[in-house]
């Protein structure tokens, strides 16, 4: 069998065994508050559809809300959109995190955890669609002057807003919160890019001798 042949059929093999595996599951979860209510919604877009909406807060105030294995489907970019609304003038805030489970997707910051804060978060007080701005931070949720530590998020977390919400500047009004979460190819996609290569070279090696 030639050296051509034998890429060919490497390359095949290869080809069989990787699509024999499944690609794995991936999964959105989360725990948040606000001052004073949120609607979580994850979007393919920046348009927010009453069908997208994954969690719902409506208490005025209390403990953190949470959800999970909100599913991703693999190869689809999607944004994490939170429409925050304060009912009442003085403070408020967004405080959350987020995490991804599974393989296939990454939030911008090229991990599957995010939290509140002022990197990779954009916000306004028009819509998803208007541009966005970087939130301005309250805090971190260990010592939050105002509300006190929250339960169920990370110490670090910050609680974020569209403009310094204290008691002080504080106004009642929403703001739109979004954060990317990006599809990354599968180690079964790198594999098949790897074999694909390996042919390449292969085939370059055999056409020069």
């Amino acid at each position: 069998m030639s050296v051509t042949n034998r890429a060919f059929v490497a390359a095949g093999l290869l080809a069989s065994i990787v699509a024999a595996v499944p690609a794995q599951a991936a999964s959105l979860s989360g725990s948040y508050t606000a001052d004073d209510y949120a609607t979580v919604y994850l979007s393919t877009d920046l348009l927010a559809d009453a069908g997208e909406i994954i969690s719902d807060k409506t208490t005025l105030w209390g403990a953190s809300e949470s959800f999970s294995d909100v599913a991703l489907v693999a190869g689809q970019d999607y944004y994490l959109l939170i429409h925050a609304r304060n009912v009442f003038s003085g403070p408020a805030m967004f405080l959350a995190d987020f995490s991804i489970s599974g393989e296939g997707f990454r939030f911008a910051n090229g991990q599957q955890t995010l939290s509140t804060g002022t990197a990779y978060w954009t916000v306004n007080e028009s819509g998803f669609g208007a541009p966005g701005a970087t939130p301005v931070s309250l805090g971190t949720n260990a010592g939050l002057q105002i509300w006190g530590q929250r339960p169920g998020i990370s110490a670090d977390a910050e609680a974020i807003w569209a403009y310094y919400a204290d008691w002080s500047a504080g106004y009642n009004g929403p703001a739109y919160f979004v954060a990317h979460i990006v599809a990354v190819p599968e180690p079964e996609t790198w594999a098949m890019f790897g074999a694909g290569l390996a042919l390449l070279a292969t085939r370059r090696r055999a056409v020069k001798r």
